[in-house]
């Protein structure tokens, strides 16, 4: 994809960012374990920059999206595609309205887990190819180690309190569910980028 294009798929993707913390903040209220809490809460601090404004994940991703071109005024007219409407609306659905497994397997599984490598390769390919610097691509950095770790301690906690068959199948069907909807909006942010 061009810089243009490319700016066009992260403006989507910034509308998904700037509701993560919500996200994660439904699974945490919907869940009874102080371990569980722990790992979301910690997920949380990490979305926020730690207490710095600079490093929160939704200003990390802005300065990506304005170091591809777009203008503060472009990002203010921006509107999501409606597959990326209903990628929001599921992830509020399943972390607020159904159990804390199933919100942890549909965010920290369902994306958390297929983020590393991914924004890994995409900060080396912006770098190389499209001039961008180290700070300029830190959205992406930042969660090649983070996310790892959560999508391995959601795992823990899945397999730990995940206890009765039921929600095994919960938690599973959750994860499907994320995937599909996940994938719509992948490809409708792609077509959106092609097409212009």
């Amino acid at each position: 994809m061009s810089r243009r294009q490319l700016k066009l798929w992260m403006i989507q993707a910034m509308f998904v960012v700037r509701d993560f913390t919500r996200f994660i903040s439904a699974i945490h209220a919907n869940c009874q374990h102080r371990d569980c809490q722990q790992l979301l809460a910690e997920n949380l601090w990490e979305e926020h920059g730690r207490g710095e404004g600079a490093r929160d994940h939704f200003e990390l991703i802005r300065r990506l999206v304005l170091s591809l071109g777009a203008t503060q005024d472009e990002l203010d007219r921006a509107q999501p595609l409606p597959e990326t409407t209903a990628y929001i609306d599921f992830c509020f659905q399943v972390t607020r309205e159904r159990s804390f497994v199933e919100g942890m397997s549909a965010i920290g599984v369902g994306i958390e887990s297929f983020i590393p490598s991914f924004f890994g390769a995409l900060a080396e390919h912006l770098q190389r190819d499209f001039g961008l610097s180290h700070h300029e691509v830190q959205y992406l950095l930042v969660h090649v180690g983070e996310d790892e770790d959560h999508a391995r301690r959601a795992m823990e906690m899945i397999d730990r309190y995940a206890d009765t068959e039921e929600l095994k199948q919960a938690a599973k069907t959750a994860l499907s569910e994320m995937l599909k909807i996940k994938r719509r909006f992948a490809e409708a942010s792609f077509r959106n980028c092609a097409e212009q």
